[in-house]
């Protein structure tokens, strides 16, 4: 077993600490999705040189085809993560109960984004006083991951945590529990969700 070193970053309400470098969050999800995403802009470019309805017809029936294939792979892909323990890293969240990804559906048919609901329980380790303006009684808990450098390379929402008012700013007791939300994956998370070793549950403005 390898010592993975704590990681100390200045961020708000942010985590501290290190997780195993083998922390892959979505599988086969990233290079199946980049490839999908590679042939249909390929498909795309090849519609600009359309002439006559029969290539247009031919080129619906190939793009159909096209997300068709990628459509199984990536939902066959995702119903694969359900159970899979998504590792985080000591935090000032407590895992109560093992977080893991569950597929839903395709948020996006066209684009094949799949959605997930995430299982499991967190409650906040310790009463934290936030610099976050009080302006509604919840505040988002992002799930955030971090490269081998602890460089911030993916974030998504995945849910909110219930505040209080302290002198206007957002104060959270201690055993809150976090209410998880469905989260997305789309072409903008794939080169985050491959580089990313680390995962923490942070709160952010």
């Amino acid at each position: 077993m390898m010592a993975v070193a704590a990681l100390f970053m200045p961020l708000l309400f942010s985590c501290s600490g290190g997780s195993s470098s083998k922390n892959n969050l979505l599988g086969a999800i990233p290079d199946q999705y980049a490839q999908f995403v590679e042939e249909k802009a390929e498909i795309k470019k090849e519609a600009e040189n359309i002439k006559t309805a029969e290539d247009k017809k031919a080129l619906i029936e190939k793009s159909e085809k096209m997300t068709a294939k990628w459509k199984e792979k990536i939902e066959e892909s995702a119903k694969a993560l359900s159970g899979k323990p998504v590792e985080i890293a000591e935090c000032n969240f407590n895992i109560t109960e093992p977080m893991s990804l569950e597929f839903d559906e395709f948020f996006s048919k066209s684009d094949l984004k799949p959605k997930f609901n995430i299982k499991g329980t967190a409650i906040a380790k310790a009463d934290t006083q936030t610099e976050l303006n009080y302006v509604l009684k919840s505040i988002p808990v992002y799930l955030v991951g971090y490269d081998a450098e602890g460089k911030e390379v993916f974030k998504t929402k995945a849910g909110y945590v219930d505040v209080e008012d302290v002198n206007g700013k957002a104060f959270i007791k201690a055993n809150t529990p976090v209410k998880f939300d469905p989260v997305r994956f789309g072409e903008s998370d794939i080169e985050g969700s491959k580089t990313a070793k680390t995962y923490k549950l942070e709160v952010k403005e």
